[in-house]
């Protein structure tokens, strides 16, 4: 084997599968908005299922594992479900499954009382499944605090007003939801856990005072400008230490990156201040920890800031984007003990009225009522399905197929159905098994997989694929060709196009089929089949392949399921067919 060591790109497959879910997601078909029922009783102990859209280091997903290890504690069943890694940086102690990107988050979510979606492009997809009402969490972003265009105001706008109820974290947003977009919201808010954000404890060893910022410079609203300018200006008389949840673009200071929440709360207690400069923040979190941990605070006038900061009280104020203000108000903190003992004292007892229990219990509240008035999804009877042949992979799949289909406005559904090809790969196809009478053309998809002993009816090439199992596969290479280039829109491309692959392969051609994955991986990054053929396509022409590299990426991705075809368990495919691989040094 010759050559550098073959590696899927795995950002650029990871950041082109989650602009496909974000595109199928604007996409989905209207949902019906059925009226609430009343007088059902929620069940005490409830059965919530989490839709966390990040679990790196940071405030918002702080709040939500907060939420769900609280009310696990409380005796509630909790399921938290990502794309990305359980963090390793708090402990999470709620149920917790990683979903592959190429799997629409929701279609994941267990049968459930209560489905939470932590950000507003989540909201109608959870909808969509019929099983529970859906709870916004808003923790606010640029849909409330930027200039937003026409055409994404709409798709936000859609979102928000799709969930059965909304909870936000501060009344300051709530305001902000309800004059933007019309939306009424619950508020629930943040808090601290004092047994960790504590004026007590160990602090860090300086050399001289130092001031706190927080935050990643490559979030321009967190204002690390406006830092930067500040820090200049106060350089002479203290140290700077910057707190990131990512290695800084261009660092200052002692920078720590990720600390844990003991570590963190010991930075805060050391600090002669902390500064926070954001433009916006929906509940500045860091804020109240720092009060908790008897650290003065300066900060912008944002709103977040706002729903408890009182100038002169518990911090010192100045406006959004004003360094010089920011500067000003600092030099006062570090030039005056007096006034810094009295914010300390003020801040103290603000982050003291910040309490988990009582946040915990209103979202308790908030989850029951929402249980309670829900009236469930009712399948007329103007659907007629057709499951015939099929076999599902999980109990219970059909009952959820007609929820889904009472719970959308299209005039048909799919679901992946498996078939067998050739030599042990099995292929995926969505199938319409469901129609509604004078429905429009809209086919809602869901993700309930199922297998059938034949290939489907509809196949864009049933002849080549015919030809290729009877080893025609010259006549069968021709038939994908001409499928292959018939099809403007991409989607048969995308299928053909591994047929293509795999054909040139038993015609002995490796190198034109090394060719073809190549362009195709950079043409479907997110396409899981074609990391599998490239690592095929690169062991058969000498080529180094990273075995574990492909893997990673094929169980990361998992079924490209936002194309109309892949093979069934790539994975195993890798495993099983490329021993050589592994093997291999």
């Amino acid at each position: 084997m010759t050559g550098p060591l073959l590696r899927p790109d795995l950002p650029a497959a990871i950041a082109a599968a989650r602009g496909a879910e974000y595109a199928v997601r604007r996409d989905l078909p209207p949902l019906p908005v059925p009226g609430p029922v009343e007088g059902r009783p929620a069940p005490r102990a409830l059965r919530l299922c989490y839709l966390m859209p990040r679990t790196d280091v940071g405030g918002g997903a702080r709040v939500q594992f907060e939420h769900a290890n609280r009310l696990a504690a409380r005796g509630h069943d909790v399921t938290v479900l990502s794309h990305f890694a359980a963090p390793n940086w708090f402990d999470l102690r709620a149920r917790f499954r990683r979903v592959p990107f190429g799997i629409e988050l929701a279609e994941a979510v267990p049968e459930c009382d209560v489905i939470v979606a932590g950000y507003w492009d989540q909201i109608r997809a959870a909808r969509s499944l019929g099983i529970a009402p859906v709870v916004h969490f808003e923790q606010g972003d640029f849909h409330l605090f930027d200039a937003v265009d026409p055409v994404t105001f709409d798709i936000v706008g859609r979102d928000l007003a799709a969930a059965d109820a909304t909870v936000t974290v501060a009344g300051t947003v709530a305001e902000v939801l309800r004059e933007r977009y019309g939306v009424a919201a619950t508020v629930v808010h943040n808090a601290v856990d004092p047994r960790v954000f504590t004026p007590s404890g160990p602090v860090p060893a300086s050399d001289r005072p130092y001031v706190l910022f927080v935050g990643w410079d490559g979030n321009e609203f967190k204002g690390m400008a406006e830092m930067r300018r500040v820090w200049s200006a106060v350089s002479a008389a203290v140290d700077l230490v910057w707190v990131t949840p990512h290695p800084p673009q261009e660092p200052l200071g002692k920078v720590v990156v990720a600390p844990s929440q003991p570590d963190l709360a010991a930075i805060y207690r050391g600090a002669a201040a902390y500064v926070c400069c954001s433009r916006y923040e929906s509940f500045s979190l860091p804020c109240l920890e720092a009060m908790a941990s008897g650290t003065p605070v300066v900060a912008t006038r944002n709103t977040g800031v706002l729903e408890y900061a009182r100038d002169g009280e518990n911090a010192l104020l100045a406006d959004v984007r004003d360094a010089d203000g920011l500067t000003a108000q600092l030099r006062r903190v570090l030039d005056e003990p007096g006034l810094a003992e009295r914010l300390r004292e003020g801040g103290l007892a603000t982050a003291a009225r910040y309490s988990w229990d009582v946040a915990v219990g209103r979202l308790e509240d908030s989850y029951r009522a929402a249980r309670g008035v829900w009236p469930g999804p009712v399948l007329g009877d103007d659907w007629q399905f057709d499951l015939s042949g099929l076999h599902f992979a999980e109990p219970g799949a059909a009952q959820r197929l007609r929820r889904r289909a009472a719970a959308t406005t299209a005039g048909a559904i799919a679901v992946p159905v498996a078939f067998p090809v050739f030599e042990g790969h099995r292929a995926v196809r969505w199938r319409v098994v469901g129609r509604r009478f004078g429905g429009g053309p809209d086919v809602q998809r869901a993700y309930l997989p199922a297998s059938s002993d034949t290939p489907p009816r509809d196949l864009p090439y049933p002849q080549a694929l015919r030809d290729f199992g009877s080893g025609r596969v010259e006549a069968a290479l021709a038939g994908f060709v001409a499928a292959y280039r018939g099809d403007p829109e991409g989607q048969v491309r995308a299928a053909a196009g591994r047929w293509i692959v795999l054909t040139l392969l038993e015609l002995g051609r490796d190198a034109e089929a090394a060719d073809v994955v190549a362009g195709a991986v950079e043409a479907f990054p997110d396409h899981s089949d074609y990391h599998y053929l490239r690592a095929m396509t690169a062991l058969l022409t000498g080529g180094r392949v990273d075995a574990e590299a492909y893997v990673t990426t094929l169980e990361l991705l998992g079924p490209a399921t936002r194309y109309d075809e892949w093979f069934d368990d790539p994975v195993t495919l890798i495993r099983e067919r490329l021993p050589a691989v592994f093997a291999a040094p």
